[in-house]
Formats: C-alpha cells, structure tokens, sequence
C-alpha cells in the first residue's frame, strides 16, 4: 500500500495539509492534485504557522513598542515633549530592555518605581522626585494604549497602577512653581549678565514667551510696523498662532539685533554659527546661573542674602505677574498673551498672587490699626465731665 507523504492527505483528487500542535489541529487544501506542488505549499505553511506561533499572535517587546512609537509618533510631538519622552524611555528600557508587554504587570511597575526612588538626578544630584517617575509611568501609558490599538496588548496596566498610587499619595504631583523675580533682583542679574544674555533674559521677561517659543522665533516673525511678534502655531504649545505686542525695551533690543544681524540667519536668537538653539542648548540655562551666581556674590560682599534659585521658565511668570500686578491686565487678557490654552489655566498658575495681595492687604490693615492706636494715644478723647 502506497503511504501519503508527510503531513498530507488526499481527498478526492485534492491534497490537503493537515498539522497538530499542542493538541490543537491545523488543516487546509494545497488546492492541487500534483503532488510535488503540495509538498511545495504544504512547506509553506509550516512556515507561515511557526511565524504566527501557531495562529497567536506573536508576543511583542517594549523594545519594539517603543521603537514604533517613535517613528510614528514622534514628528508629531512638540521638541519639549520629543525630549521628555525620549528620557522617559531611556529610564524604562533599564527595566523593560527586552520585556514582552504582557509581561509588564503591577509587580514590575513596582519594581520600576523602587529602583528610580533609589537613582538620583543627573540634574540636581538629589532622589529621582516622584513626578520625575510620573512622568516615565505616563509615557509608558501612552505606549500602551498606541499598542492595544496595534493589536500588541490586550490592556493597559499602568492605568489602574497609577490609579492605585494616586490612591495611597505615594506618587504625588509636583507643587506648582511659584518663582518670579522683582524688579530689583532683575536689575541684579542683568547687571551680572552677559551683552548676549542681557537680550534673550529682557526678552522673556517682557514677552512671556515660553523658551520653545522664543528660541524658535524668526525674523519673519516680527512686524515693526505694528510692533508685534507673530508666534507661529508650530511653536506653541496649544497649536494656536497668537501674537504677542513688543513693550518699548523689546522693540529697541530687536532694532539693535536687526541691524546687526547676518541675513543668512533666519532665527532672532541664534547661536555664533546663526543656527537655532536646539532644546537641550545649554546655553540660555548657563547664562542665566551664571548672572545669578555672580549676583549673589554681589549680595555676599555687601552682607545680604542669596537670591533664590531662578529657572529659564521663572522669566515668563514674571512677565505673567508684571501684567496682573503693574500693568494691571485682566486674568484674560493675560491668558491670550502667554497662549494659554483658557483662562483657567491662567488663573490656576496664578492663584498664589492672591494669596500674596491678601498678605499684603492684612500689612497695611495693620499698619493702619497702629497709626490710629498711635494717634489716640497722642490725642487723647476727653470724656465730658471726666476728672
């Protein structure tokens, strides 16, 4: 008796292929009654079932979810956003460096949590913070969620990890930033800093403009005509173009860098070879310490105190409270000025200016209730038939 050959059956005229893998059969017609040509196709698939593991789908890495996301997502991520993500996921690679993502539960995102409590800041040389760890559990979020939209996760499991953190206070948020400069500490750093950096710190002092937004902008960008600058909707965080006026003390730096200027240089604030300032420039940071730690060397020699540690985005808040505060702008006309997104944001990031004017408020309450004490005790009320 003639034996079929392997892995196939002759029904009819017709070969079928026909495989068992863990107990489970797999069966289909070579649709073909020439034997060689079976054999052909039956081969192949083998192949395309091994490839599949078997009809499965196939197990997939962070590795690999990380590299997807990148090149399908990243050209359309703000460069501030770019670069978070890109540190993010440098930290998690030394967790999940080839992990498959269904491996990734609750125990390891634990284990991710303790080991960054343990790093510390490259930066600042101190503990990784907890939002530091938040932000990395949110890009890993986000990459989830893009991957059970590929078909390469059946769920996300830093959703309800967050969630259970958020719970128990163990990640909290950041406290929001309340660091602005007075009138007399810029007049400090501005005397300590360089001709260079004098320009691009008045600038965002009296622009507002976040430090993507500043080092982004063009000459095609200003219209001295109108004195205004345009804020081009790539460079903004909302996606929305706005412009934003140019106050006496920016319109005559901007004359000056104008003349000055080398028309092969498109940006207003350019580096020595005239190309933009990329986001990890180190340059607009250093200058600004730089004026602060030799400003507060001043302070030293003549007996005062330090100044408090000044970032790049302090200038924008305070040209955000120069506006409420001396300019006496309403919350939403300084909302459109720094392109927030409403007016509420506004008012969240400058709540602590209320604070302030109350304190301020209860001073001079205070100050009253003395003079009129004093003022009693100097003049006396004479009570009618008193003595």
């Amino acid at each position: 008796m003639r034996r079929n050959p392997r892995n196939l059956r002759l029904r009819g005229d017709t070969w079928w292929w026909r495989f068992e893998k863990n107990g489970k059969e797999f069966t289909g017609s070579c649709e073909t009654g020439d034997v060689s040509l079976a054999k052909d196709r039956r081969d192949r698939k083998l192949a395309e079932l091994k490839a599949s593991s078997w009809g499965e789908t196939p197990k997939r890495t962070f590795n690999e979810a990380a590299e997807r996301f990148g090149k399908e997502h990243y050209k359309n991520l703000k460069p501030g956003t770019r670069k978070r993500y890109t540190v993010s996921i440098a930290n998690l690679l030394e967790d999940f460096n080839g992990v498959h993502l269904e491996a990734i539960n609750t125990v390891k995102l634990g284990d991710f949590e303790r080991r960054r409590k343990e790093q510390t800041s490259r930066r600042s040389r101190a503990k990784v913070a907890s939002p530091t760890i938040r932000r990395d559990l949110a890009c890993l979020s986000v990459i989830f969620t893009l991957a059970q939209g590929w078909g390469w996760a059946s769920g996300n499991p830093v959703k309800p990890y967050i969630f259970l953190r958020n719970q128990t206070k163990a990640l909290p948020n950041s406290q929001a930033r309340e660091r602005y400069l007075d009138h007399d500490e810029e007049e400090e750093i501005l005397q300590h800093a360089s001709p260079k950096a004098i320009r691009s710190i008045t600038f965002a002092i009296d622009t507002g403009l976040r430090k993507a937004e500043q080092f982004g902008i063009e000459w095609r960008d200003m219209d001295f005509k109108k004195r205004r600058i345009r804020v081009r909707k790539e460079l903004t965080k909302n996606s929305k173009e706005r412009y934003v006026p140019m106050v006496p003390r920016v319109f005559g730096i901007l004359k000056e860098m104008h003349a000055e200027r080398e028309l092969r240089c498109p940006y207003v604030f350019a580096t020595n070879d005239g190309k933009q300032y990329s986001e990890t420039s180190p340059f607009y940071f250093e200058a600004l310490q730089t004026a602060v730690r030799r400003a507060n060397m001043a302070r030293k020699e003549k007996g005062h105190q330090e100044m408090e540690h000044v970032e790049w985005h302090d200038l924008r808040r305070t040209c955000g409270c120069r506006l409420l505060q001396d300019r006496r702008f309403a919350m939403e006309e300084v909302s459109k000025w720094l392109g927030h997104s409403s007016i509420k944001v506004t008012e969240q990031h400058y709540a602590f200016l209320h604070v302030d004017q109350l304190d301020e408020a209860v001073e001079r309450s205070e100050a009253r209730v003395v003079e009129l004490h004093q003022r009693r005790l100097a003049n006396p009320v004479q009570v009618p038939g008193a003595g």
